[in-house]
C-alpha cells in the first residue's frame, strides 16, 4: 500500500517525520513502569560505576513501545550524564540487528556512535573489540548499548558471541576501567533464549520487562497524542470518531486475545488516511479514507476471496504476517523470510497456535507464490 503518488499539499500533515517508525514521542503513554524500572537498573552506569554490566531485556510483540522506550531511556542517561559534569560521558550505541548480525558489524557500529573511525577491514572481531573498549577507558566513557532485534541475533552464528563479548566486557578487557549498560530488545525472549548458550544466559541475568501489545483504549491516547502534543497531525483534520476507528480496528483485547495491538501499525493507518485525504483535495479525514486503508493493507482487492479460502490455516498466518510487515516497514517492496517469521511466530502465540518449523514456513511460502498471492 503506497499513496506516496498522492498530490504533495500540505493540508493535513504537518510533519511526517513523526508519523515515521524512527520518531520517539515527547511523551511515551503507557510505558511509565517499563521506564521507570529500566532507569532504575541502568542509572548506576552514569554515576562512575566501572568494571561493571548492568542489562535489563525488552520482551514483547512487534509496536509495544520496546525501541521507544529504549531510545527515551538512551536520551535521558546521556543528558543526566551531560548535566552531572562530575560523572563520566556516556555514549548511547543504537544497534539494529537487521542491520548488524555478525560480532565486527555490532562492534563497527558501536565505535562508530563513540566518535571512532572503522574501517570495514583490517581488524580481526578480538582486536577490534579491545581497540573499542580502550579507547572508551582511555577518554573516561560509559557505554550503554541498545541491541534491537535481538531475536534475528541470537540465531545467527555471531549471536553469542556478541552478547559474550557486551555482558563480559570486564572480564574480557580487564585493563580497561568502563561501565556498560545493555538494553536488549527481543519479541519473544523465551523461544529466542533457546538459542543462547548457557555461559551467556547465565551473565544475561537481568531483569525481564514484559510489553503488552496496547489496547483500543491505549491506542487512542497515542493517537491523540501524536496530534495534540506532538503535532504531526492537524488537530481540526481528525475527529474522536475516526481516533476510536484506528483504536478499536488495530488494538488488542486482553480478554479475547485478538487484536494487534501494535501502535505503529495504527500510527501508519493514521497517516495513511490522511494521505488519501490530501490527494482529493480535503481538509478532514473521513471513515471512508481509513477503511480502504485498512481494507488494501489487509486484503488485495485485485485478488478473489476463493483464493484465501482455499489456503490452510498457517498459510493464512503467513500470509498476515508478510502483510503487517510491509504495512510496518512501508518504504520496503519485499520484505525477508527471517522478519516474516518472527512475525508468524507472534500471531500464533495470540491465537494459541504452535508455529511451523522452518521448512514447513519454507514450503508455504512457496505455494502462496505459486498462486500468485505474493511475489
Amino acid at each position: 500500500m503506497n499513496y506516496a503518488g498522492y498530490a504533495p499539499q500540505r493540508r493535513i500533515v504537518l510533519d511526517e517525520r513523526k508519523l515515521s517508525t524512527e520518531y520517539v514521542p515527547v511523551k511515551l503513554q503507557h510505558r511509565e513502569r517499563q521506564i521507570e524500572e529500566a532507569l532504575r537498573v541502568l542509572r548506576p552506569v552514569i554515576k562512575g560505576e566501572k568494571r561493571v554490566v548492568h542489562t535489563v531485556i525488552f520482551d514483547g510483540p512487534a509496536g509495544t513501545g520496546k525501541t521507544a522506550v529504549a531510545r527515551k531511556i538512551g536520551e535521558f542517561l546521556a543528558m543526566e550524564a551531560r548535566e552531572r559534569k562530575r560523572i563520566p560521558p556516556l555514549v548511547v550505541s543504537y544497534v539494529n540487528a537487521q542491520e548488524h548480525r555478525t560480532r565486527y558489524q555490532v562492534l563497527r557500529k558501536i565505535g562508530s556512535d563513540g566518535g571512532l573511525t572503522i574501517p570495514r577491514r583490517g581488524f580481526s572481531a578480538d582486536e577490534l573489540s579491545g581497540y573499542i573498549f580502550e579507547f572508551f577507558g582511555r577518554n573516561d566513557y560509559n557505554l550503554l548499548v541498545i541491541l534491537d532485534e535481538a531475536d534475528i541475533l541470537v540465531r545467527q552464528e555471531d549471536g553469542n558471541a556478541v552478547l559474550y563479548t557486551l555482558t563480559r566486557a570486564h572480564e574480557l578487557h580487564s585493563e580497561t576501567n568502563i561501565g556498560v549498560g545493555l538494553v536488549a530488545i527481543f519479541r519473544r525472549y523465551s523461544e529466542s533464549s533457546l538459542y543462547i548458550e548457557d555461559a551467556v544466559r547465565s551473565s544475561l541475568a537481568a531483569s525481564v520487562l514484559k510489553f503488552e501489545p496496547y489496547t483500543a483504549q491505549q491506542l487512542r491516547d497515542i493517537l491523540w497524542n501524536r496530534v495534540l502534543l506532538d503535532r504531526a497531525i492537524k488537530e481540526s483534520a481528525v475527529s474522536d470518531d475516526i481516533i476510536e476507528m484506528i483504536a478499536f480496528a488495530v488494538g488488542y483485547d486482553p480478554e479475547s486475545k485478538r487484536g494487534f495491538g501494535d501502535a505503529r501499525m495504527a500510527i501508519k493507518v493514521l497517516y495513511f488516511s490522511a494521505l488519501k485525504a490530501e490527494s482529493e483535495g480535503r481538509e478532514v479525514i473521513l471513515p471512508a479514507d481509513v477503511r480502504e486503508v485498512i481494507s488494501r493493507g489487509v486484503l488485495p482487492a485485485e485478488l478473489d476471496e476463493e483464493v484465501f479460502e482455499k489456503l490452510d490455516l498457517h498459510e493464512k498466518l503467513l500470509l498476515l504476517a508478510i502483510t503487517r510487515v510491509l504495512m510496518m516497514e512501508s518504504s520496503r517492496a519485499y520484505v525477508s523470510i527471517g522478519d516474516v517469521e518472527l512475525e508468524y511466530e507472534d500471531i500464533c502465540a495470540r491465537y494459541d497456535e504452535k508455529p511451523l518449523r522452518h521448512t514447513s514456513v519454507w514450503e508455504r511460502v512457496q505455494r502462496l507464490k505459486r498462486m500468485g498471492i505474493i511475489e
